[in-house]
């Protein structure tokens, strides 16, 4: 089976749903959505189709590159070189639009299967390749992530985009029910899955759950951008700074508006915010493990991966209503859904919390059990497989 993928190359996500193929013998192709980028250092075993002179980064170990235009250079490994013969194809016209570029990729490898992943870069760039392909395009997979549908759906110059790759895809790939409902709205009427984490499944850990006495730090999605509301956790979290005194409290994904709120919170009330701009996912499994909450405020999501770790490290989730958090959470059961706007009503809910040992003791093994049975890596791994398999044959492909 070969399947050319059309996705962020740099992302974990890419990264981690594709690392499911590995064992299978498949011929795994890569053509990015969004150049200038580097492939992700978990992609391996891959052929990685991006024009050489785009990529200004060191090669991966275990990928093979193939370069869509003027691959006779492909060579060339000095930056500003490559940065030179880029320019120069530009002003001779020699440069392709990516639609181009993708297109021809797919008349040069036939794949059976194009898979994209994330809809305003993968889903449309497909879309616009595929208006260039007027016979055989071949069987499409989309995978839709987080805000594709639920925040960019409610913009009006996104809305025919959307209807236009919903138009031409075969089986969509979303987080849950919500976003197959929306997808319905703008038309879609093909195969459906369900994939709770765009990135796969989890491995569950053997080790047991530290004890809820014994967690002591208290977690907060820092970004702050048009849908990620860090400020509004920060000051949700300043209201409850009596209860805090034992705890140490980390603000992760920071960006810069959260970390200066980060030290205006210290100049109001003495108490210190631990700063980080970026973790792995081991880093942050690590930090689920001890934290007694995990907080992420958003004003639109998919199904957060912030959640997904702390559900399966034991860290109470606290997540805004915006998200697909209440067809995992049972509010005041194993987690609680905020209003994303509201600053104090997510600081009762974080107070309610801090003062019930009780239920964050019936939460933890609750929600880990729950990731154990929805998500555990090679559980989906199969499905993901048996997905793939199930859709060739329906094509009569195999």
């Amino acid at each position: 089976m070969k399947i050319l993928f059309v996705a962020f190359p740099f992302s974990i996500h890419s990264a981690r749903w594709i690392s499911q193929l590995k064992e299978t013998g498949w011929d795994i192709h890569f053509f990015s959505s969004m150049p200038f980028h580097q492939l992700h250092k978990d992609i391996s075993g891959i052929t990685f189709h991006e024009n050489f002179y785009n990529n200004i980064y060191p090669d991966v170990k275990g990928v093979f590159y193939s370069s869509p235009a003027l691959h006779i250079f492909s060579f060339i490994q000095n930056r500003i070189i490559k940065k030179f013969i880029r320019k120069m194809a530009g002003i001779m016209h020699i440069e392709k639009p990516a639609p181009e570029k993708l297109a021809g990729v797919i008349k040069k490898i036939k794949p059976d299967i194009i898979h994209s992943m994330e809809t305003q870069h993968g889903g449309y760039l497909t879309a616009e390749a595929r208006k260039k392909i007027k016979n055989g395009f071949p069987l499409w997979i989309h995978s839709n992530w987080g805000i594709d549908l639920h925040f960019f759906g409610q913009l009006q110059e996104h809305v025919l985009p959307i209807i236009q790759t919903l138009s031409g895809v075969d089986i969509l790939l979303v987080e849950g029910r919500r976003d197959a409902e929306l997808a319905a709205k703008f038309g879609f009427k093909n195969k459906v899955y369900t994939f709770p984490s765009v990135g796969g499944g989890f491995r569950i850990p053997s080790a047991p759950l530290l004890p809820v006495i014994d967690r002591k730090t208290i977690l907060i999605k820092g970004t702050q951008d048009t849908v990620r509301r860090g400020l509004v956790a920060i000051r949700a979290v300043e209201q409850c700074v009596d209860l805090l005194a034992a705890y140490e409290i980390i603000l992760y994904s920071a960006n810069e508006a959260t970390k200066e709120e980060a030290k205006l919170f210290y100049q109001r009330t003495g108490k210190e915010i631990k700063v980080i701009d970026a973790v792995s996912q081991d880093e942050m499994l690590e930090m689920n493990g001890r934290a007694r909450i995990n907080l992420c405020v958003n004003a639109s999501d998919g199904l957060p991966n912030a959640m997904l770790e702390a559900m399966l490290m034991g860290a109470f989730p606290i997540q805004s209503d915006t998200s697909l958090a209440d067809e995992w959470i049972v509010d005041k059961k194993n987690g609680m859904i905020v209003p994303a706007e509201d600053p104090q009503s997510i600081g009762q809910a974080l107070r309610s919390a801090l003062s019930n040992d009780e239920l964050m003791a019936g939460a933890a093994p609750y929600n880990r059990a729950l990731i154990a049975d929805k998500l555990e890596y090679n559980k989906v791994k199969a499905e993901v497989i048996d997905m793939y398999k199930t859709a060739l044959l329906n094509q009569d492909i195999l």
